[in-house]
């Protein structure tokens, strides 16, 4: 077994819920109610349904179920489904600095224990240890300036989790580390050019093969044991790194670093969408002469650096675009699921008002990226007459240095809701995740979550 594997693996098999902080069991808390908002904010759009209509075709001896409906499927295609519906709407939580979305691993985590008896704490510390694989692994290498999608972030930190749930043994549990790396490194065209369904989709498979990995590994089956260091590895195809230190008992967990989402769109354009909601009033759109938003290069290469977020086709390429969604912050004040439309999406005005954008990446903003773990914006928006309007935001509503309160995360569940849960299900379902670690039997929580 190779250094790091050993290293990963050692961590995500000795770890117990008594090692964790008070802070982290309870910001895994916000973010379990924060990604069952984005499910349910997320359960009636088109690859939500498709995904559901193919879980729908396989049954299983060991079956998991699917959010809302609950309808029985195999535990992968459950996690499929699921994560579908907390990923569609791009508000579930972000890393930040083109890091991706952690709790895209949910899904598999609340299909495994679907499959066998787990406790709350015991699925609490499953999020914590797959929260801190995710975060480790991008602090060490930032698999998108390599050619692969941040899918490959979910998959290993997923299947740590799902191994956690599993109680598979140390050497089991590396090998489902290992499947998980060796058979899905996503390639990262999944977020360039004009962005299909796929965009919401990445994630969701990552969780389902990290289920398969952990499958694998149960039954006996073994792995590559130098999937980082050995030739043709991780090393020698995404580039040498060395993993950080992981927390000890009582130490800070990088589940409290992580940011919650305000508006349904790239986290890259929570900042530019602020800084435009800021000084709208002081604005005419047909006044405008320019727009410039500065920002740092990962927002800029995701959401500014390609012709089609000028003239985005699809919900997918809008939602990181950000030409796009400064020029909808500013005519309608907000940012929400109508924003998305195919109506508000090809309205000659909007579209109009984003040829007028520019996005500019600005070195000075990666160096204080880099310095203060901001994510910073600086916006110029140049008049007709010659005056000049200025705005910008260093940290976004959400953001680990300016966090939603527990009240703003339980809105957000209210507000995505759409009527789908009654009120009294949603004060249950509420209550259970704020007690999650009393709970005997998490499908319990499963059960809550029923249209």
């Amino acid at each position: 077994m190779d250094t790091t594997l050993r290293h990963i693996t050692d961590f995500s098999h000795a770890l117990q819920y008594d090692d964790l902080s008070p802070a982290a069991v309870h910001e895994a808390k916000r973010r379990v109610i924060d990604t069952l908002a984005c499910a349910l904010g997320g359960f009636d759009a088109e690859p939500s349904k498709i995904a559901r209509v193919m879980a729908g075709k396989v049954t299983s001896k060991t079956p998991a179920r699917i959010l809302g409906t609950l309808e029985q499927s195999s535990p992968e295609l459950a996690a499929f489904a699921n994560t579908v519906m907390m990923r569609y709407l791009d508000l579930n939580d972000a890393q930040g600095n083109g890091g991706g979305h952690p709790s895209d691993f949910f899904g598999a985590l609340l299909a495994t224990a679907e499959t066998t008896k787990t406790d709350g704490k015991t699925f609490i510390t499953a999020i914590v240890v797959a929260y801190e694989l995710y975060l480790s692994f991008f602090s060490a290498i930032r698999i998108g300036t390599r050619g692969f999608d941040h899918s490959v972030y979910i998959v290993i930190s997923g299947a740590a989790g799902v191994a956690r749930i599993m109680k598979l043994d140390h050497q089991k549990m590396a090998n489902a580390l290992s499947f998980a790396l060796t058979s899905n490194m996503t390639l990262g065209v999944v977020r360039r050019g004009e962005l299909s369904m796929w965009k919401a989709c990445a994630g969701a498979n990552a969780a389902r093969n990290a289920i398969f990995a952990n499958q694998l590994a149960a039954e006996g089956m073994t792995a590559p044991q130098a999937v980082f260091e050995g030739e043709n590895g991780v090393w020698d195809t995404a580039g040498k790194f060395a993993w950080p230190a992981l927390p000890k008992a009582g130490a800070p967990f990088r589940i409290n670093d992580i940011q919650t989402k305000i508006h349904p769109c790239v986290y890259p354009g929570q900042s530019p969408v602020e800084a435009m909601l800021k000084i709208r009033s002081e604005l005419d759109p047909g006044e405008i002469e320019s727009i410039v938003v500065r920002t740092y290069r990962s927002a800029w290469f995701e959401a500014g650096s390609e012709p089609e977020k000028w003239a985005p086709a699809t919900r997918e390429t809008a939602d990181h675009s950000i030409p796009f969604l400064v020029s909808a912050a500013l005519l309608d004040g907000k940012i929400d699921a109508a924003t998305f439309s195919e109506k508000r999406i090809t309205d000659p005005n909007l579209k109009s008002l984003m040829q007028k954008v520019q996005v500019i990446h600005d070195p000075e903003l990666d160096a204080l990226l880099l310095a203060n773990a901001s994510n910073p914006c600086r916006m110029e928006i140049t008049l007709r007459n010659g005056q000049k309007k200025l705005s910008s935001v260093d940290y976004p509503k959400g953001h680990a240095k300016n966090p939603a309160s527990d009240r703003e995360i339980e809105q957000k569940l209210y507000s995505l809701n759409n009527c789908l849960l009654a009120p009294d299900q949603l004060s249950k379902l509420l209550a259970m995740c704020w007690k999650l670690e009393e709970l005997d039997d998490v499908r319990e929580l499963i059960s809550a979550v029923k249209i």
